[in-house]
This record gives C-alpha cells, sequence and structure tokens, in this order.
C-alpha cells in the first residue's frame, strides 16, 4: 500500500455482485451504500422468498444474509441456495449478520454454509472489508 493510500481505499469490490437480504429497509440500503462506495454491484432483497428468485436469475458473487426475518428466515435461504445447481449457489461465499450473536452457534453458521458471522450495529468498512476477503481481494 503506498504511504499516502488509506486503508478504506484498498477495498476493492468492483465487478463483484453482492445479494443483501434485510427486512429492514434502513439496514438496507445502508449496506447496499456501504458496498456501492467500493464498486460493488448490489442487489437487495427484503425477505428470503425474494431473494431466493433473484438467486435462480442471476449470478452473484457473495450473499450478505441477515438470519432473523420475519417468515423464512437466513439459514432457511442459505438451505435453498446450497440446493440450487452448483452454477447459482452451492459455491457461493455467504455472510450471516444478526443482531442476536447469542442465538446462533458459529459451529452451527458453518454446517448450514457461511463464511462469516457479522453482529449488528455492522460497520460498513468490515462489512466492505469481509465482502473483499470472501472474493479474494
Amino acid at each position: 500500500m503506498a504511504p499516502n493510500e488509506s486503508p478504506v481505499r484498498a477495498i476493492d469490490l468492483a465487478d463483484i455482485h453482492v445479494l443483501v437480504v434485510e427486512d429492514y429497509e434502513d439496514t438496507l440500503e445502508v449496506f447496499g451504500a456501504a458496498l456501492q462506495q467500493f464498486g460493488a454491484n448490489v442487489l437487495k432483497a427484503r425477505n428470503a422468498r425474494h431473494a431466493l428468485t433473484i438467486m435462480k436469475t442471476v449470478r452473484v458473487n457473495v450473499i450478505v444474509s441477515d438470519l432473523t426475518m420475519p417468515g423464512e428466515d437466513g439459514l432457511w435461504l442459505l438451505e435453498q441456495i446450497r440446493r440450487l445447481k452448483s452454477e447459482h449457489g452451492r459455491s457461493i461465499p455467504a455472510i450471516a449478520v444478526t443482531a442476536h450473536r447469542e442465538r446462533y452457534a458459529a459451529s452451527r453458521l458453518i454446517e448450514f454454509g457461511f463464511e462469516a458471522l457479522l453482529t449488528k450495529p455492522v460497520d460498513p468498512i468490515d462489512l466492505a472489508r469481509t465482502v473483499a476477503s470472501l472474493v479474494g481481494r
């Protein structure tokens, strides 16, 4: 990194498609804006069923999903995505997000296929760094 380059500028999400799944509109917008500022193409879903529909039609590089949502939750969503054909879902890295960390054991989330867990409130830079690390940037 150059001496005058900040660590934030080093995050490069250009050409990365991120599906953000979150039932709270404000949080969905914050996550989307945070990732877009680093160049990510962000797809947004307000619930797990909408996210699954998106996954069936669009190729994404990373999923960021809230775990606790009305109806089907983030665990259900990831289970459904992992059942999709390899080209759509099996190898896509996924980040779990929750305000209720005490409800979820990290080992259980790994069993479901999540590679990372972030606790709300999520620092936007931490979110971008986590996405970048999962796509090898």
